[in-house]
């Protein structure tokens, strides 16, 4: 072998390994941007979905309360339980009001400004309910209850329809 052979192979195998370390690097990069990009899709899709459940309990305990209230307006009265039922779900709904705010938070970080604005717009309608239709009003109408509980399903319709679009595009 000449020298001439011996810079020739050592040139080839430096090249070689240029090659391989600058692949190397390239791939790990496109890797790592993939794995980042995978994991903030999940934590978004997780976001929206623990958002809606939150929601989703508000509701619940806010259709209780309704049911509640609305019974008392058709009957007149609430057996004693059913009054003891009353008052614990006014503590819940007071309380949820709490999962409402953590869940306009979340979207407010997510960058969706637009539903966490109708859930606002959802938990201002909810407060109305509790604070103006309660058991001792005594001009509260069967007609009122179904009208207030009616756009309380409309908003909760709409904010989660802006949701499943959220959700379903992944922004």
């Amino acid at each position: 072998m000449t020298a001439l052979e011996v810079i020739d192979t050592a040139i080839k195998i430096g090249l070689g390994g240029i090659i391989t370390i600058t692949g190397t690097i390239f791939m790990t990069r496109l890797n790592h941007k993939h794995e980042f990009k995978k994991e903030k899709t999940k934590r978004f899709f997780d976001s929206l979905e623990q958002i809606s459940s939150l929601i989703e309990e508000t509701t619940h305990v806010s259709l209780r309360y309704w049911a509640l209230v609305n019974e008392w307006v058709y009957n007149g009265k609430l057996e004693p339980q059913r009054e003891e039922e009353l008052k614990n779900t006014k503590i819940k709904l007071f309380n949820e009001f709490k999962s409402l705010t953590i869940a306009e938070s979340k979207l407010l970080l997510l960058g969706l400004k637009e539903e966490a604005s109708l859930l606002r717009d959802y938990g201002m309608h909810l407060g109305k309910m509790r604070s103006n239709y309660f058991i001792g009003k005594e001009d509260l109408t069967t007609i009122e209850m179904t009208n207030i509980r009616q756009t309380m399903l409309s908003k909760r319709e709409e904010l989660l329809k802006k949701l499943s679009y959220a959700y379903q595009n992944g922004s």
